[in-house]
């Protein structure tokens, strides 16, 4: 009996459980749009759209990031996303952008949850990272990376933050910004 207890033990001891890599992942949906144009990948921001992704950068400054810096943005190439990047960037430093063509509206959750975590993994380094993306794809990769069925809906310039480990690939909301906390102008 001593026997087959010390070989259990053995097994357990050399059983190795992977580290889990937590990092800051930041979900947000792009500024509020023009209506719809002649395409609609080339929408640019409202003034109120614009003035709504500078207080959100703010915002990360000073409630979620360290250091006012995040390592990486994934962008969108469609115009409204990229002005979105231009007014976070104006509140707090990003030491990398990558523009990202798969982060368009129609793209499957599954296919973009991929892309991150290959991303992550061929750049371990990184702890924070910022995703500027559309609805409703924002909305169902949430639900992949958080394991839920809620399907929720992101305003303009909202953001999920996220605490995430590629390896796994599941995460766990922090916190969720909405432009109201902090902006009392209205359209």
């Amino acid at each position: 009996m001593l026997k087959i207890f010390s070989c259990v033990i053995c097994y357990i001891i050399e059983l190795k459980i992977p580290t889990l890599k937590f990092m800051k992942l930041i979900v947000m949906r792009h500024g509020e749009a023009e209506p719809s144009n002649i395409s609609d990948k080339a929408r640019n921001l409202t003034a109120y759209g614009q003035r709504q992704t500078q207080t959100a950068g703010s915002w990360l400054a000073s409630h979620v990031i360290d250091n006012n810096t995040i390592n990486v943005a994934l962008v969108s190439p469609f115009t409204r996303a990229q002005q979105t990047y231009a007014g976070v960037v104006s509140q707090l430093s990003i030491e990398r952008k990558v523009d990202v063509v798969e982060l368009i509206p129609e793209a499957k959750p599954r296919q973009i949850h991929k892309v991150l975590d290959s991303f992550l993994s061929k750049n371990p380094e990184v702890q924070s990272i910022i995703l500027i993306s559309h609805m409703p794809l924002i909305c169902y990769l949430l639900d992949e990376i958080l394991l839920t069925h809620q399907g929720t809906l992101f305003d303009t310039s909202s953001m999920a933050i996220i605490e995430y480990d590629y390896k796994t690939g599941l995460g766990e909301l922090k916190a969720f910004y909405h432009p109201s906390m902090c902006d009392s102008d209205s359209n």
